[in-house]
Formats: structure tokens, sequence, C-alpha cells
């Protein structure tokens, strides 16, 4: 309806513009302000500002979303518009791949990884390991998978992947269906879990992070790492391999923790433009609370993406390779910010703004990073444990490092 009255006021306003030979601009800018605020800010901030060209004076009539995704640049792959309407999501985090178990080769399943504290999926009892095969009655295929993302209220066929100790094969059970509630935005907490392990005789602290974000962050880190130091643990595992976004000034608080006093007041981040000039550096910062002298290791995995990123390589670059080892899978490859700013007319644009780099300007590889030991975390599919669990094949290979210096064969 909303656009239906902008294509009417367009075919109005061209009328009028072309009558009577008055000047009637003014009209047109009022009736187009909310994109000619786009245009405006898109001009002033956004990463390939340089290459931009003014639309046709038609497309200022379009919704406020397309005539903002219409700006982008073909290489942008992070900017995004949000209002009121924004469907949000589940609240899954999944991978989808075809048959594990080889009874249907051509079938393609939806395995979930994570699931976010309150969302539609997490009330529905969906949980790691759940395996499904279809969402509002659409199967998946490798590349057709967003009905499992965002949407209306719908319902998930789900199967369980059980194991017969005769054949000592697996095998599809029998189905289920879960009504999912619409989609919406929900605002995960940041730590989803923490605890102590002991491998071997040492103790070793374990922090799953589900993203960057929060008021609360910088505080409630801190008290984590004040706990830790406490409890005079020799290693900390730091489990980022489903975090995906935050913010530059929380990754570099939690990131000071990990680095020598000498780095305090040094670079952890230049932002720079695209013609490789410095915009800003954030430094890291003096904190009451010192991990630096603990060995850190850092899972990553494929939804591991930028500030995140940005955090793991600066931490590499900062420590010797012996005192921050990565595990996991190559990263997302994002390697720039977006910053978000608010329209006077009740929507926000989240454009790229600058590329992240490290201390040295080298702007972080858009193919991702590559983790020192590649490590798959669904190497025992179709069974994947709990995330925390010592059995988890990504931990479990993490903590056999910690003891025993290297991974298992």
């Amino acid at each position: 309806m909303k656009a239906l009255s902008k294509i009417i006021l367009l075919c109005t306003t061209l009328f009028l513009l072309a009558s009577c030979g008055e000047d009637r601009t003014h009209e047109y800018l009022e009736m187009t302000q909310d994109n000619q605020w786009t245009f405006s800010k898109m001009r002033e901030v956004y990463l390939w500002r340089n290459t931009l060209k003014k639309p046709e004076r038609t497309a200022f009539f379009g919704t406020a979303s397309k005539f903002f995704t219409s700006l982008l640049n073909k290489q942008d792959k992070t900017s995004f518009f949000s209002d009121s309407t924004s469907a949000g999501t589940y609240g899954l985090t999944f991978t989808v791949m075809r048959d594990p178990i080889g009874e249907r080769p051509s079938k393609v399943y939806a395995l979930v990884l994570n699931v976010t504290p309150g969302s539609p999926a997490d009330k529905a009892g969906i949980e790691r390991g759940t395996w499904i095969e279809s969402a509002g009655g659409k199967s998946f295929t490798m590349s057709s998978y967003s009905h499992l993302q965002k949407g209306g209220s719908t319902t998930i066929v789900t199967a369980a992947a059980d194991y017969d100790d005769e054949t000592e094969k697996y095998f599809w059970a029998t189905t289920d269906t879960i009504e999912l509630a619409q989609s919406n935005n929900v605002a995960a907490p940041a730590v989803l879990l923490d605890t102590t392990y002991t491998s071997g005789s040492k103790s070793v602290g374990y922090i799953f992070f589900n993203n960057f974000n929060g008021t609360d962050f910088i505080e409630h880190t801190q008290e984590l790492m004040l706990s830790l130091a406490a409890e005079e643990i020799e290693a900390i595992i730091l489990d980022l391999r489903y975090c995906s976004n935050g913010t530059i000034e929380n990754a570099v608080s939690l990131a000071s923790t990990f680095v020598d006093t000498e780095k305090f007041n040094t670079p952890f981040c230049p932002l720079v433009d695209i013609d490789g000039n410095v915009d800003t550096t954030y430094n890291y910062l003096p904190q009451t609370t010192s991990l630096s002298d603990k060995r850190l290791y850092m899972l990553t995995g494929k939804q591991t993406a930028g500030v995140v990123e940005l955090f793991t390589a600066s931490l590499c670059a900062a420590r010797s390779v012996y005192d921050a080892v990565t595990l996991g899978a190559t990263t997302k490859g994002n390697n720039v910010i977006t910053t978000e700013y608010r329209s006077p007319y009740g929507f926000s644009i989240n454009p790229a703004t600058s590329f992240l780099a490290l201390p040295d300007s080298t702007v972080l590889p858009s193919t991702g990073l590559t983790p020192y030991h590649a490590v798959n975390e669904l190497e025992r599919v179709p069974r994947i444990y709990p995330l925390g669990d010592e059995q988890e094949f990504l931990l479990y290979n993490t903590l056999y490092l910690i003891e025993n210096g290297d991974i298992p064969l």
C-alpha cells in the first residue's frame, strides 16, 4: 500500500512539475525527503561514496528500504536497512548439508548449531543438534534456506538420527512437527556459557560468546575475567565460532585483558578508508584485571565475522603463536564495519563506513582468517554434543591440545 501511494504521488508530482510552467520542486523534495536524507547521509559516510552516483529523479519515490539497497556497491555484502517492520529471526544458527547418513542422498537437512535464548526457536524447545527436514512445507537446498531464518509463524518438521547397535549404523527415525512463532528481534545475551574444566593437571576457563554487543558487555566480561583470575586458571578458551557481530569498543576492552601492559595505548585497530587512509585508531586500554600470562585458545567458525575476526587477528598479532592459538574453521571474511544512522523518518540505515585493519594498517582479508589448527566441529555428524560438553568435538580437541601439546590424529 505504501509503495502504491508513492507511485500515485510520483505521477501526480510529475504532472504538477510539468504543468503551468510553475516551479514546484519544493513539493517534490517534500514528498521524497526520506530518501533525500538517505542519499545525503550515504554521500557523507559510505565507504564507497566516491563511486556513488545520484539516482534518477523517479527513484527517490521508492520505498526507503529499496532506495537504500539501490545505492549499495556490488562489493558490499554488509550494509543493511532496519525499521519497525524488520522481521528479526527465528533465533536459529544452523548449517545445511546433504543427508549425512546416506539413506536419501539428494535430501538436504538443516542441522541446528545454536539457539538464541528467548527466541521463537528457543520457546518452541528446539536445541542444538536438532535435524530439520522442512519449514512451512518447503524443503531446503544447499542455497535456499531463508525460510528457516525469518518469516511469519510456521511449522517445521524435524527428524531424529538414531543409532542401530546391531548394524552399527545411523538411521532416520520418526519425524516430529513443531510450531514456530513469527520471527522477531531478540536482544541476545553476549555470553551464553562460562565454566571451568580440569584438563590433566591444568585448570582451564571456558567462555562461549554469542556476540560482542550490549552496554553491560564491558562490566560483565570484566567480572568474568576477575573470577577467572581468582581461580588461578592456566589457560582460557574463548569460543567465538558463532559470534558474528559487536562493537569495537567492547572488542578493545576484552582484548586489552589479554595483552601485556606495554601494549596499552598502542594500536588495536585502525579503521581505514577505500584509499587506505586511516580514519580512526582504537588503542588497547589499561585494565584492572590482566590475564596476559594465560595461554589463550580462540575457537572460530564460518559465522565468526567482522569485529570478532578483528579481535582474533589482533590478539594473534599482539601475542606469540604459542600464547594465542586458533582452532576451528576459516572465518567469514567480513572486513568492514557498519555504523547505524537513525533517520527522522522512523528507520535506520547501517552502511559500511570503514575497513577493519590490523595495527600496521593491513586490512583484514576478505577471504577470512585460517585457524592454526583446522578442526571440523561436524566431524562426528550426525551426532553433535551440546556446547560446553567435554565430548563436543571442537572443545574436546582443544582440551586435548592443552593437555598434550597437539590435537588427536
